[in-house]
């Protein structure tokens, strides 16, 4: 079952703490990128206090962390920054709450597992099935701003366009959206976020809710197959818990209903973002559209919508020439490293046409990376398709200030005022 407490997650590890260590502000956005470029530099690898992580800043550091998953467990990548309190826990598990790990979060052999069931569905060739839908969806939503001038571009569309287009897929009425959106968001903060105890209490009712809300679409599907997600697991398990338990398909729909919307979601916002800071950029979209594929690897390279994800040490090891214990957690810049000079020539100019930008590894690396990574791609560039065409003159509303959801891992702006017609 899912650990729902994180007290057992800050070891118990005698650590050095540097300048750099002290002045890192895991849950702040504004001066991030400057922030690693100084620490790839002087200190690569340096530890947090504030929440008890060992912070590796370097590509060359960060890949051969994610592909070696029997020195390094992924357990603890969806653990609670904050530790839940007490009575939370309790409410949740006197009520029911069961979800697993399954993915990001599993090792091997169980990882193994559980991933080639996923993948009968979530693949590629499922995903790309799916583009005249995608498409259908991006045209009403941008036939809905047309007439409009200066709009939020994340509360007109790319707030709950990724999750209407994972409703495809998982056969989700589409007047359910706001409400998944807002249990997923509730998900992010309580994980990835710094609540006080009370925002935590009162989190933890959406999240048994949330939790609830997966168990009967297993329920129900188990009666009424579809073509979708939960159906697939269940015809692949084919009633062998030794292939899948129902517990499982269950904690899969629950972390799907997470991860399948809100990375895109940031990846759609800071794209855009980028691409109408630097103008010029956007502009060129607008005259070579062939560049749109290449543009958003480079959206994904420049502002990753996951700038850092996290790891166990299941041994005493050596990072970057720093010794870290046997049981200490290990916070992976995965936003330092797709600035990193080393792989990238010029890694703070945005360039949608550099020849490397698929180069990163936004979507992390290894066995764990990220299984919706070709829908996010897809959708991405369906919505710079679209946009470009037919807001062509599309900028940023000058001087806007902009505003970052405070977590260790997800990064994109909460609101991004746009005048569409320029």
């Amino acid at each position: 079952m899912t650990r729902l407490t994180s007290s057992w997650d800050i070891p118990d590890v005698a650590a050095p703490v540097s300048d750099f260590g002290k002045t890192y502000r895991p849950f702040a956005h504004e001066g991030m990128y400057d922030f690693f470029k100084a620490a790839r530099r002087e200190e690569p690898v340096f530890y947090c206090p504030e929440i008890g992580y060992w912070v590796v800043t370097r590509r060359k550091d960060i890949l051969p962390i994610f592909r070696d998953p029997d020195r390094f467990s992924a357990s603890i990548a969806l653990s609670p920054v904050t530790p839940f309190p007490d009575a939370m826990v309790r409410y949740l598990q006197e009520n029911g709450f069961g979800a697993e790990q399954t993915q990001v979060n599993c090792d091997r052999p169980k990882h193994t597992r559980v991933r080639q069931v996923a993948a009968q569905f979530l693949n590629m060739k499922v995903f790309h099935s799916y583009e005249p839908q995608i498409r259908a969806l991006v045209t009403d939503y941008v036939e809905g701003l047309k007439g409009r001038n200066r709009v939020d571009i994340v509360d007109a569309m790319t707030y709950e366009l990724p999750a209407r287009v994972l409703f495809l897929l998982m056969g989700i009425p589409d007047s359910e959206a706001r409400k998944i959106k807002e249990w997923a968001d509730n998900r992010l903060l309580m994980t990835f976020g710094k609540l006080s105890e009370a925002e935590l209490l009162e989190a933890g009712k959406g999240l048994l809710d949330f939790w609830k809300y997966c168990q009967r679409m297993i329920e129900d599907r188990q009666a009424e197959p579809r073509n979708d997600y939960a159906s697939k697991l269940l015809e692949v398990r084919d009633g062998d818990d030794s292939v899948l338990t129902l517990n499982e398909a269950a904690s899969l729909v629950f972390g799907v209903l997470l991860a399948g919307h809100e990375t895109t979601t940031n990846g759609l916002n800071n794209v855009l973002l980028e691409l109408l800071r630097h103008r010029d950029q956007w502009e060129r979209l607008v005259a070579e559209p062939d560049l749109i594929p290449n543009a958003v690897e480079e959206g994904l390279r420049f502002s990753s919508s996951v700038i850092a994800w996290r790891r166990r040490a299941l041994e005493d090891v050596e990072i970057g020439g720093v010794a870290i214990p046997k049981g200490s957690n290990i916070l992976v810049a995965l936003g330092s490293a797709n600035h990193d000079e080393s792989q990238f020539e010029d890694p703070e100019v945005f360039d949608v046409a550099r020849k490397n930008a698929r180069e990163h590894i936004a979507f992390g690396n290894g066995i764990h990376f990220c299984i919706g990574a070709p829908l996010a791609r897809l959708e991405i560039r369906i919505v710079l398709e679209t946009l470009t065409k037919t807001f062509p003159n599309m900028r940023l509303v000058p001087q806007q200030r902009l505003d970052w959801v405070e977590t260790i891992a997800f990064r994109g702006p909460v609101r991004l005022m746009v005048d569409l017609e320029g």
